[in-house]
């Protein structure tokens, strides 16, 4: 039987907007019934129900707005059916259109998930015993929801058809009813930000590990493949890939960049075309509402160029892209209207929290929040695991995450390609192993309140650890 799947999406307050899913069918559903609380009601197909790749898809995936209003922070219960299937439930809340000042704003972020190191559903769990009350408002996935290019050195079939039906395979292990992400997708209405394991590690350069990355035509082939299922799952619809995303309250406004679907070989860019002059209308937007930014990047600005070999053996950073410093220099002027910005980044398999000063004066906060559940690394694991196990046996403080890196120190000084010295880093926070972070916020004393908390994905449940940032001033 079909297996039919309700996650919700970040809409504009006051809408409920649903991905819809079905897996394991011949064809897509030709009547959806709809039901908001108990009620039959009609959807607008913002992105019809299509198969999620033209290579023979086995899955079908849409998009839709219910015509109902939803009331900020009500819970409604949505139901779906279609011939055929069993029903498919969800209950969700509306995003709230403003941050309040009697309870906070909660925005989950998560990055990097490989699914085959979560097999007991770890992620799920701790998204699920988050306290009822502490339940996250919406939620930003910020890259590597899935790892398509895994299991490493393995040589994948240079064939459209094969690669298709693998990736969309690796999305329904995330996406289904029990898959590795689900309970988190569900958790709150979401919203993804693209990194290169949507496609290939270091995509759209060459890789010494993806044979089928050697080629310009095989590196045509994957990609195209990868771009079909990444718009059936991931796609912030009505947007276009490469579209930057705002969202907005009444005194936040959070973009979402697209760093990736349209990276550059030439690293002359990492935005689309449009992406550059999108965020300079959106910081300038920002500053004439008087509002606080806050800025999802699939890798960390703070993060130096690379070598030249290292940037093709392992990641080039986006300090090695062409429009970086329009970027820093739009953020800039963004902290300078006089409001500290947010910094929101995954990629790096370790959490941290780091001020960014200007004087005494912290202009910017990046937040790192990496990995979800961390990806196998040939060798490296064994290794580490074999390390720990010889402190353990001489008497050394246990690890609890031995395959984990431990986060280093931030860069001395942001962007000092483009702005030298002026603005010194200072780490707040480290955090080591599995984990999701809650970034919450109030209004309070004239400007936001903001905190992030940690929690550990792992097998034993510890106490969240909450970073104060304080006011933001």
């Amino acid at each position: 039987m079909p297996d039919l799947v309700l996650h919700p999406r970040v809409a504009p307050a006051g809408t409920l907007r649903v991905w819809l899913g079905l897996f394991d069918a011949d064809m897509a559903p030709v009547d959806i019934a709809w039901k908001l609380d108990g009620i039959t009601v009609s959807a607008e197909a913002v992105q019809p129900v299509a198969p999620t790749h033209d290579r023979g898809a086995r899955s079908f995936a849409g998009i839709f707005d219910l015509a109902f209003p939803a009331v900020s922070g009500i819970r409604h219960r949505i139901e779906a059916r279609i011939a055929g299937s069993d029903p498919a439930e969800l209950v969700v809340r509306s995003v709230p259109a403003n941050v309040p000042a009697d309870d906070w704003l909660r925005i989950l972020l998560t990055s990097c998930y490989h699914q085959a190191e979560d097999r007991r559903g770890l992620a799920g769990r701790t998204s699920r015993e988050i306290p009822p009350a502490e339940r996250p408002d919406l939620t930003i996935l910020m890259g590597d929801q899935v790892y398509l290019d895994l299991p490493t050195l393995k040589n994948f079939p240079d064939d459209e058809t094969k690669l298709a039906k693998k990736f969309e395979a690796s999305y329904a292990a995330n996406w289904r009813h029990g898959g590795g992400l689900a309970d988190i997708l569900g958790a709150a209405p979401s919203i993804s930000c693209p990194d290169d394991h949507e496609y290939w590690n270091n995509f759209p350069h060459r890789s010494p590990f993806i044979q089928n990355s050697w080629k310009e035509a095989s590196r045509a082939r994957w990609k195209n493949a990868a771009d079909h299922v990444y718009d059936a799952f991931q796609l912030a619809a009505p947007s276009a890939r490469g579209d930057n995303i705002e969202i907005d309250f009444d005194l936040l406004s959070i973009i979402v960049l697209d760093q990736r679907t349209q990276r550059r070989d030439d690293r002359t860019a990492s935005l689309a075309p449009h992406g550059l002059a999108q965020l300079e209308d959106w910081v300038t937007r920002v500053i004439e509402e008087e509002k606080f930014g806050a800025v999802v990047t699939g890798q960390s600005l703070l993060d130096e160029p690379m070598g030249n070999l290292k940037g093709r053996v392992a990641d080039w950073m986006l300090a090695n892209y062409g429009d970086y410093a329009g970027v820093v220099k739009a953020l800039e002027r963004l902290a300078d209207a006089g409001r500290p910005v947010l910094l929101l980044t995954g990629d790096v398999h370790w959490g941290r929290v780091t001020a960014i000063k200007r004087g005494t004066r912290t202009k910017f906060y990046e937040i790192i929040c990496s990995p979800t559940s961390l990806v196998s690394t040939v060798g490296s694991d064994q290794l580490k695991t074999l390390g720990a196990g010889f402190r353990r046996f001489f008497g050394g403080e246990p690890d609890p995450w031995p395959r984990h890196a431990d986060p280093p120190d931030p860069e001395p000084y942001f962007a000092p390609q483009i702005f030298g010295k002026r603005y010194a880093t200072e780490a707040l926070h480290k955090q080591k192993g599995n984990q999701m972070a809650m970034l919450a916020l109030r209004r309070a004393a004239g400007t936001l309140h903001a905190k992030v908390t940690y929690y550990q994905v792992g097998e034993t449940l510890k106490r969240p650890v909450e970073v104060d940032l304080k006011l933001l001033k």
